[in-house]
């Protein structure tokens, strides 16, 4: 399946399919390739952003809690505005392969209910 997604087979790190958090960014297998590619230390930095945001989900309030509005605001946009989708625009060829990206995750997210 590589392959067919434009990756050459002999640079694709196979891992079971059991393998929990597999399209996590913050995964062991998403950190993996990220600290290959920029190193650890770069990576590290990236995974405090994460931590961040996480303690300001959890301790912000909802009137000022980012995550929380921008979820709100997508079921604003669905629900009210009839909008069924969100539109992902990437700004370089280096980026081509983002929006599948975000609709898996998207998926993984919902429970693959979308």
């Amino acid at each position: 399946l590589v392959e067919k997604f434009g990756i050459d087979p002999n640079n694709a790190f196979a891992f079971w399919d059991w393998v929990g958090g597999r399209y996590s960014v913050c995964s062991a297998v998403g950190v993996l390739p990220l600290s290959l590619q920029y190193g650890f230390s770069v990576v590290e930095k990236f995974l405090k952003g994460a931590s961040s945001i996480d303690q300001h989900f959890k301790s912000t309030s909802l009137e000022e809690n980012i995550p929380v509005l921008l979820g709100l605001l997508s079921v604003w946009n669905v629900s009210f505005l009839g909008y069924p989708a969100r539109a992902i625009l990437p700004y370089s060829q280096a980026l081509e392969k983002f929006a599948p990206h975000i609709q898996q995750v998207s998926m993984e997210s919902n429970g693959k209910g979308v």
